[in-house]
């Protein structure tokens, strides 16, 4: 442990020099001043010891993330498959923003709960891709050609051309949720 002074000892926070302070960290005793306090359930602490480990900021392993975008993808397709067949007109806005959260889980549950920057944009993506995917793999049987790459390349444009600017704007929306749910 640290070794405490005695009351009244004067002591300068360690981060900023000129700084009189009395307060010191709960865990490694260092000097902090009210600028460099946080406050966690344990009590005063400063800032490295306050920070998370460095295993609980991480977004996981290449795997999790494949196992994510394949989640997030998959529960995005479905989402926009069942929004091709059931049009809510002006109430599209519920559905949307409920497959947000919807994807934004499954990354989420899928990377066990591991958070970060990369995870939020892999749940955007899917958010956003995932129901034009969706609606270019019912579209692909219609394609009149057969050779496969064309045949996707056609059902995407023409899956892209049936989604209109209000929604476009409320899948970005859902995006936004989704990531919000694993940043």
């Amino acid at each position: 442990m640290w070794a405490e002074g005695t009351v009244g000892d004067r002591m300068t926070c360690a981060r900023h020099h000129n700084v009189e302070t009395h307060l010191r960290c709960g865990k490694c005793g260092t000097p902090i001043c009210p600028k460099c306090l946080v406050h966690t359930p344990v009590g005063a602490r400063c800032p490295k010891c306050a920070a998370p480990p460095r295993s609980a900021r991480r977004g996981g392993s290449p795997l999790s993330y494949i196992l994510a975008t394949l989640a997030g993808l998959g529960v995005g397709m479905v989402g926009g498959v069942v929004l091709t067949f059931l049009q809510f007109g002006a109430f599209m806005i519920l559905p949307l923003l409920l497959l947000g959260f919807l994807v934004g889980e499954a990354v989420g549950a899928t990377a066990r709960r591991s958070y970060g920057t990369s995870l939020a944009v892999v749940a955007f993506v899917c958010t956003v891709l995932g129901p034009l995917l969706g609606r270019a793999v019912l579209i692909a049987p219609l394609v009149p050609t057969e050779e496969v790459a064309a045949k996707a390349s056609a059902a995407l444009i023409a899956a892209g051309r049936t989604i209109g600017g209000f929604e476009l704007l409320l899948l970005l929306v859902a995006g936004v949720i989704a990531a919000s749910r694993v940043r």
